[in-house]
């Protein structure tokens, strides 16, 4: 459910950006993993991915995507400056000690008037063994997230929460977690097992409130979706 979640943003992201008159181009994918990003770009562009693990590349190469570079995205990426018209770092800025300097090569690799889609876990409050287990160093706040943009080559387009539906059952989970399985080793909780019935309501849930982020900014959420847009090209239609 929380892969289909993902899948079902990136589009409903994705399509009208595309939809401004951007002619199809590279699209480049931080933080490859399994490919599931990688599927979905390849009907924006040609789309290629950037993944440092080479258990992870291996992977990906045996589902056919070929384009994947090795690199570190802590670190000045290996590629040239103008290059990608769309760009995308889903859950991957919250593993980082310096954040910004992947802000920056990201906005330096991205063509002007090129999109780049971020979306990382939101909120102290929703700090737990979750986090842990996936190796975070932090979760963000919209207001501090956009302090990060200023002095960038850049416009903020989009700046939201979202999740929020299910943000008060999540809370509970993981409070209850952090209070009573102390001893345990941390585990995420992304592949937790729902009847089928309820994966599809929430699913439905799911995309409801997505389709919503197109006329409104959430207030609150467990996690937060930013859309920049390279200074320098022809400006995208999209509303706060």
């Amino acid at each position: 459910l929380w892969f289909r979640r993902k899948q079902f943003l990136l589009r409903r992201t994705l399509i009208p950006l595309d939809q401004t008159g951007l002619e199809h181009g590279r699209v480049l994918d931080i933080g490859s993993g399994t490919g599931i990003t990688l599927n979905v770009l390849e009907c924006f562009g040609n789309a290629y991915g950037l993944e440092l693990s080479q258990r992870a590349i291996d992977f990906l190469k045996k589902r056919h995507l070929k384009r994947i570079i090795c690199a570190d995205a802590s670190l000045s990426l290996p590629l040239k400056s103008d290059t990608f018209q769309t760009i995308t770092c889903l859950d991957v800025l919250e593993h980082l000690d310096n954040d910004v300097v992947l802000l920056k090569e990201m906005l330096r690799v991205c063509k002007p008037g090129g999109h780049i889609l971020l979306t990382v876990p939101a909120l102290d409050i929703f700090w737990s063994p979750h986090d842990v287990a996936l190796h975070h160093k932090r979760r963000y706040t919209r207001k501090g997230l956009l302090q990060s943009f200023p002095g960038l080559n850049c416009k903020v387009i989009k700046a939201s929460y979202y999740n929020i539906i299910l943000s008060i059952p999540i809370l509970a989970v993981r409070k209850f977690k952090a209070l009573f399985l102390k001893k345990r080793r941390p585990q995420s909780d992304v592949h937790i097992n729902l009847p089928n019935f309820l994966n599809k309501f929430l699913e439905l849930l799911f995309q409801a409130e997505i389709w919503c982020l197109k006329f409104v900014n959430f207030p609150f959420g467990v996690s937060i979706l930013i859309i920049l847009e390279k200074s320098g090209g022809n400006k995208a239609d999209i509303a706060e």
